[in-house]
């Protein structure tokens, strides 16, 4: 069998660590990271509960507004965005 699909996907094929000289609290690690590296935790994590689309559709306009008011702010601490004006 091919390791890909027809249009030139990857088949997923699990994680593998190998332990060697009986040193499983490094495999472990390597395990936890390459876990982490993927995103199967998030992805888990996601599939616990639904949340319908206009929920998503809010936390991702919150988070969103909080990354441009973080911008703004540092905007004005360097001098390149005058609070006292309007844009």
């Amino acid at each position: 069998m091919s390791n890909k699909f027809r249009d030139g996907r990857k088949k997923y094929q699990g994680l593998t660590v190998e332990v060697r000289n009986d040193d499983v609290t490094r495999a472990l690690r390597l395990f936890s990271k390459k876990v982490q590296d993927q995103g199967l935790l998030k992805e888990v994590k996601e599939r616990m509960s639904y949340d319908p689309p206009s929920v998503v559709k809010q936390e991702k306009k919150k988070q969103a507004r909080k990354r441009w008011v973080k911008t703004v702010q540092e905007m004005i601490s360097t001098g390149r965005w005058h609070s006292d004006k309007r844009y």
